[in-house]
């Protein structure tokens, strides 16, 4: 060590390589690090003022967007609920608080089924069977409507009639359920009036129209006395009239029926080959009239009996055909086929007759309408069967829907668009 106090200055390092032991040498060491993390301090600071700034800027954007969601769910006239996979109330909007009786800091954080008990009519749904459970099983929004018949309770035990929809809410995977729903009272109390009205008028009027009938077959056999002519012809317009008319109540107390979840089902084992061609046989008079061509085809993978309700999968089928064989041309054709598809049953008309309009598709099964050109073809009916097999096979747990035009192959092997097909399915018990 140089212990000379005027040491050669060329002996030392920028870098701090040389001997820096001197007490000149520590103190311009001690500098040149305070320096430098004066440098790094003031550095650090700038980037923690850009961070807090993009933080406020942040919290800022989130707590907008946080009032305009607040906002846009608040305005909404139904009410919503926000659910974890536990069950757990996470969120309400100002309108389920409303209908609900309870504030969003007594719900939150509570299993929904404390808070909300669900019935369908007078029996307490089962919590396998209810919206939100069968969302958590298959990930698919599940829909609610007046026709199921089902009711809140609140804990105040409030009980009232609710349309729904409970959609699943995606995060890493299925993590809960948004439920929308809306108190329906009046919606109900309008459709309970309809269908009693329905079904009261309709009883009332069998009465008499089953006097008329027998009164007319009277006269019509001569029980009255010989008739002439004209008397016979406007007595049997009357017999004719009669029965339409007994028709249409039929149809409208069924459809009453089935909207009032009235109508009970007995499943029994049903040979599928019999059954059709039984139906086919009580239409042969028709048929045979028309010289209608009639194919049928059974899938071989078919099972050779189900069980199913007869009756009501006879109304189906004889009403489905029956507008195949009215609609169908003299020397036209009908093709049936029933196949297995999965676990149902897959049954198909199709007929090269008249179609439908594309322009009325969208209509083909509310009540009481009628296409043009089935208005045109036969004036006289009543609008209300294919609206009877779409509710009787939701009740049997099936589907309708129907093609036109579709393809025929005509005789000289060139495709034909016309007619139309109609299909429904049945599941296999």
């Amino acid at each position: 060590m140089n212990k000379n106090p005027f040491y050669n200055q060329n002996e030392l390092s920028d870098e701090g390589g040389g001997n820096l032991d001197t007490p000149f040498g520590n103190v311009d060491r001690q500098n040149q690090e305070l320096s430098r993390k004066i440098k790094y301090l003031k550095n650090s600071e700038l980037a923690m003022l850009n961070i807090l700034e993009d933080v406020r800027e942040l919290e800022k954007s989130l707590k907008e967007e946080r009032d305009r969601d607040q906002a846009i769910i608040s305005s909404i006239g139904e009410g919503l609920i926000v659910i974890d996979r536990d069950y757990k109330i996470a969120l309400m909007n100002e309108r389920a608080k409303e209908l609900l009786g309870v504030s969003f800091e007594e719900a939150m954080g509570q299993n929904a089924k404390d808070i909300i008990k669900m019935y369908r009519g007078e029996e307490i749904l089962p919590d396998k069977e209810r919206p939100v459970e069968i969302m958590f099983k298959t990930g698919e929004p599940v829909k609610v409507i007046l026709e199921d018949n089902f009711y809140y309770q609140t804990i105040s035990k409030k009980k009232f009639p609710i349309i729904l929809t409970t959609a699943p809410l995606w995060g890493r995977g299925l993590i809960g359920a948004v439920v929308v729903f809306q108190d329906i009272t009046e919606e109900k109390a309008l459709s309970d009036s309809r269908n009693n009205f329905i079904s009261v008028a309709s009883h009332q009027l069998r009465t008499p129209l089953t006097s008329i009938r027998w009164y007319a077959e009277m006269l019509i056999n001569g029980d009255g006395g010989k008739l002439n002519k004209n008397q016979n012809e406007f007595t049997n317009q009357i017999y004719s009239a009669a029965l339409k008319l007994n028709e249409t109540v039929n149809l409208l107390l069924a459809i009453s029926r089935l909207e009032g979840k009235k109508m009970e089902m007995k499943l029994a084992e049903t040979n599928l080959e019999f059954f059709v061609k039984d139906i086919i046989k009580g239409l042969k008079p028709l048929i045979k009239y028309k010289k209608i061509k009639v194919n049928v085809l059974f899938d071989k993978n078919l099972p050779k009996k189900i069980n199913v309700d007869a009756s009501i999968l006879n109304q189906i089928f004889t009403n489905l055909l029956s507008n195949s064989i009215n609609y169908t041309d003299d020397r036209g054709q009908i093709e049936i086929t029933i196949r297995k598809e999965d676990n149902n049953i897959v049954w198909s008309i199709r007929d090269d007759g008249i179609g439908v309009p594309d322009d009325q598709k969208s209509m083909i099964f509310n009540k009481f309408f009628r296409a043009n050109n089935a208005v045109a073809k036969i004036p006289n009916g009543t609008g209300l069967g294919l609206t009877l097999v779409k509710a009787l096979l939701e009740r049997l747990g099936g589907k309708v829907g129907f093609e036109s035009p579709i393809g025929w192959i005509n005789k000289k092997g060139i495709e034909e668009k016309k007619g139309t097909m109609f299909w429904f399915t049945t599941p296999i018990a």
